[in-house]
């Protein structure tokens, strides 16, 4: 709930303006992005479940893990359990917390792990559904990434949201010359 009113007080706030609205624009979005990966860590340890993120380039989804042996999973009908059997991950519906989240048309989004930079397509399956490509475990862990933004108007600049799998997550910007 603070990370709600946190996230809403943020996104009401006058930014600064520099001269480049493209740089305003992708900061403005990497911290609503911030604000919204750290709610999910929170929740996870505070509701003790694992969410996933599923991403593309147009949007980020909300996962949970169903285990495909819990007793929710059991009360399912067969067509359900089997296709939870082969992806345990799914939608996540309960609760607060932002489901989706809708990328800007002009922001590009790569998602490094392990300093390799990830295909986003290898987690999308129209027949099982949507994998994590992120991790928040209800142990306070999260799996450690790098997401650069940049803006299709300028590229002389990369905004960088990271976290190291333990550590609250730091946002930078990166800044080219012409």
């Amino acid at each position: 709930m603070v990370l709600a009113i946190i996230g809403g007080l943020m996104s009401m706030a006058t930014l600064t303006s520099s001269s480049n609205p493209a740089l305003d624009e992708t900061r403005q979005f990497s911290r609503e992005l911030t604000v919204l990966l750290d709610a999910y860590r929170e929740d996870a340890v505070f509701q003790n479940v694992d969410f996933g993120l599923a991403m593309n380039e147009q949007q980020l989804t909300l996962l949970s893990y169903l285990d495909p042996n819990s007793l929710q999973a059991k009360a399912l009908d067969g067509k359900q359990q089997a296709l939870l059997a082969k992806n345990p991950w799914q939608p996540h519906s309960e609760g607060p917390l932002k489901k989706s989240l809708e990328l800007p048309e002009s922001i590009d989004i790569r998602l490094l792990i392990e300093d390799a930079e990830v295909d986003l397509d290898e987690f999308k399956d129209e027949d099982e559904g949507d994998k994590p490509a992120l991790l928040f475990l209800s142990s306070d862990e999260y799996t450690p990434f790098k997401l650069e933004l940049s803006h299709q108007a300028d590229n002389r600049f990369v905004v960088r949201i990271s976290g190291d799998g333990f550590s609250p997550l730091t946002t930078e910007v990166e800044q080219y010359e012409d």
